[in-house]
């Protein structure tokens, strides 16, 4: 008899044991009824965030231009060549974007997808070489000199633009993005340096300028509310520093087509989440729930 008090009575402190084990601690609202859902989970406003990033580059003419002076008393004439050529610069912009939610009135769709409009910085880099060539009136060279000149202006920007998406699939996670939009730049920093001959009229473009813009994005949306457009920016008008509505900057004796290529990334804000969101439970209290309805 004692033999069998004793097993049953290791038998439930082995129990008790392990009971203990298994059970956990209810500490938290949440181990009691589940995590809490709100209705608004994963949903999205239609205003954001968006930043830009990506290099610069200008663009020249192709063909140089060459000039000839008349003969001087000595029967000599000089011959000048202007080589304007691109260089390489960056710029950065943050800001923010605001989807047109509304339904289209048309049956090609809205006017406007979206807008945006930020604040940042761009640095524009160019160089110019001069070639001068003395001939004899035979047309035979006597000598020639050269000169290099090389400049960078760092401007401080802000920019607004309407945007039109083209979608290129059925899902519409993949589409072209065109925008046309108003920039205005001011100048903050500036280098220029020239050395060697420098001949021509030099006209320099001043410190602030305005222009109308082009942009052309091909655009893949990660997620729900997250972008990724890869694209590119023309200069397409000029206002401010009109010169007949061109776009072109004017440095030396030469003008500069500035060019931005840019990565753009879009993030929506999450919808906030309402004051009265009723307590759901989990997604297996909610199967729960209703095999129990569907069983009264």
């Amino acid at each position: 008899m004692k033999i069998i008090l004793l097993t049953l009575i290791s038998l439930l402190t082995v129990s008790t044991l392990d009971a203990q084990k298994l059970y956990k601690q209810k500490k938290k609202r949440k181990d009691f009824f589940g995590k809490v859902e709100s209705p608004n989970d994963g949903k999205v406003r239609p205003i954001g965030l968006q930043v830009q990033v990506g290099p610069t580059y200008t663009l020249t003419r192709k063909v140089n231009q060459t000039f000839q002076s008349p003969l001087d008393s000595v029967n000599r004439y000089n011959e000048y060549t202007h080589d304007p050529s691109g260089k390489v610069g960056f710029f950065a912009e943050v800001g923010l974007v605001h989807f047109n939610m509304k339904e289209p009135k048309f049956k090609f769709g809205r006017f406007v997808d979206y807008i945006d409009y930020g604040i940042g910085f761009k640095l524009i880099k160019g160089r110019e070489t001069v070639t001068v060539t003395q001939f004899n009136a035979s047309g035979n060279a006597l000598f020639t000199n050269t000169g290099e000149g090389n400049f960078s202006k760092g401007y401080v920007y802000g920019r607004f633009a309407v945007h039109k998406l083209q979608y290129l699939n059925k899902t519409k996670k993949i589409f072209l993005d065109h925008s046309l939009g108003l920039n205005g730049d001011y100048s903050m920093l500036q280098k220029s340096t020239y050395k060697g001959a420098m001949v021509g009229q030099q006209t320099f473009s001043p410190d602030f300028r305005a222009q109308l813009h082009y942009d052309l994005g091909f655009g893949v949306r990660l997620k729900k509310g997250r972008y990724l457009i890869p694209g590119v920016q023309l200069p397409v008008l000029g206002i401010q520093e009109w010169n007949s509505g061109s776009a072109k900057l004017q440095w030396f004796s030469s003008k500069y087509y500035p060019v931005m290529f840019h990565i753009k990334y879009i993030h929506l804000f999450p919808a906030k989440k309402s004051k009265h969101a009723c307590f759901e439970g989990s997604a297996e209290d909610r199967k729960r729930n209703e095999e129990y309805l569907q069983n009264r």
